[in-house]
C-alpha cells in the first residue's frame, strides 16, 4: 500500500505540472486520480513487494537518461523525415519488419512500442504472440539490420534500464 501512496503523490506532482497550476487542491486531485488509475490497472501492472521509495528515487536518473535519448532520437528522425520530404525525389522503401525485443515485462514492451511509434517514420503495428518481437512499419527499410540494431542499442537498452 505504501507503494501506491508514493506513486500517487508523485503523480499528484506530475498532475500539477501538466495542468500548469501548483496548488494544494490541484495536487490532491492529481494524487486521487493517480491512485484511482493505479488501483484500476493493478492487474496489468502490479507493484512488486520489494519496490521501495529508495528504488523509485534511484530509478529517476535512468528515466531521465531514457527521456533524453528519446528526445534526441525524435530530433534525428525528424531531420531525416524532413530530408525525405523536402528531397527532389522520393527515394524510400517502406515496409514492415519483425524486430526482436529482449523485454519481458508488459510495461517495458509497451514503453518500447510507444517509443518506436513516437519517432517519426516508424509505427509499431503489433506484438508477436510470444511477446518476443514487435512488428514495426518503417518509412525506409533499405537497411533492415541497421534499423534493428538502432532499436536494440539506442531505444530498448534505455527502456530496459528504466523500466525493468
Amino acid at each position: 500500500m505504501r507503494q501506491y501512496i508514493a506513486y500517487a503523490l508523485t503523480l499528484g506532482i506530475v498532475w500539477c505540472f501538466v495542468n500548469g497550476e501548483l496548488s494544494i487542491l490541484n495536487f490532491i486531485v492529481g494524487s486521487f486520480l493517480g491512485l484511482l488509475t493505479m488501483v484500476s490497472l493493478n492487474r496489468l501492472y502490479s507493484l512488486k513487494k520489494d519496490t521501495s521509495l529508495r528504488n523509485i528515487i534511484l530509478r529517476i536518473p535512468k528515466l531521465a537518461t531514457f527521456i533524453t535519448i528519446l528526445m534526441l532520437e525524435i530530433i534525428k528522425a525528424s531531420v531525416l523525415m524532413a530530408k525525405i520530404i523536402l528531397g527532389p525525389r522520393l527515394d524510400i522503401k517502406p515496409g514492415i519488419m519483425a524486430v526482436p525485443i529482449r523485454a519481458s515485462k508488459d510495461a517495458s514492451i509497451t514503453a518500447i512500442a510507444n517509443t518506436i511509434s513516437l519517432t517519426p517514420g516508424t509505427i509499431t503495428i503489433d506484438v508477436s504472440d510470444d511477446m518476443t518481437e514487435l512488428y514495426v512499419h518503417f518509412i525506409d527499410i533499405s537497411d533492415p539490420e541497421e534499423l534493428k540494431a538502432s532499436i536494440r542499442d539506442k531505444l530498448e537498452r534505455y527502456v530496459l534500464e528504466a523500466f525493468e
